[in-house]
């Protein structure tokens, strides 16, 4: 279970650079088919059909983005801290969204959006959706929500191992590269939907 939680123990530096990027560009193919795109740090979101390069840049900035962040303030603290654990575990932190990029096959969270949008707000074409679809996408959307959870506990995880740095500072500090590279990342990407679209 502690591997699961924290595997930053065991895995650091070059390997999980390289395991990490892999699974980013991954993520951004499985993200591109299944139409699940990532707009900042954590936010999982479904999207109309962008060019593959838009995933792929957008990804590669999330990690990038809140790497360079973190790496800064990790230079505060009194243990000497290298750039490619700090990158390479943060690539790797960010494997639990290739799982949701999988859930987006599905259809029925989108479905399921636009139902609410319909129903509650009057907005878009009646969409019909049984129990089971409905059922399906709570489950679905449920899953989602599990998967930001572990993404943002090995971020953190991932953070304190490379940088060593012990909480509360910890805790604080990863919080303001959260909020930063969230305003950064959205940014990057309304930048990229201009581009794209």
């Amino acid at each position: 279970m502690k591997k699961f939680i924290n595997p930053f123990h065991y895995i650091a530096g070059s390997k999980s650079l390289v395991i990490g990027v892999i699974i980013i560009i991954l993520t951004s193919v499985i993200g591109y088919f299944s139409n699940i795109h990532f707009p900042d740090t954590i936010s999982v979101k479904t999207s109309f059909e962008m060019p593959l390069m838009y995933y792929v840049f957008q990804n590669l900035a999330n990690w990038l983005v809140f790497s360079i962040i973190i790496y800064l303030l990790s230079l505060t603290s009194s243990s000497s801290v290298r750039i490619v654990d700090i990158f390479g575990t943060q690539a790797l932190a960010r494997a639990p969204y290739l799982l949701a990029a999988i859930i987006g096959f599905s259809g029925s969270m989108e479905k399921f959006g636009k139902y609410m949008l319909h129903i509650y707000l009057d907005q878009g074409e009646p969409i019909h959706m049984t129990t089971g679809e409905m059922g399906l996408a709570i489950m679905l959307i449920i899953l989602t929500l599990i998967t930001t959870i572990w993404l943002v506990t090995w971020m953190y995880n991932a953070f304190r191992v490379s940088a060593n740095i012990k909480p509360p500072r910890s805790g604080i500090l990863f919080f303001v590269a959260i909020v930063i590279s969230m305003v950064i990342n959205q940014l990057i990407t309304n930048q990229l939907m201009q581009i794209f679209l």
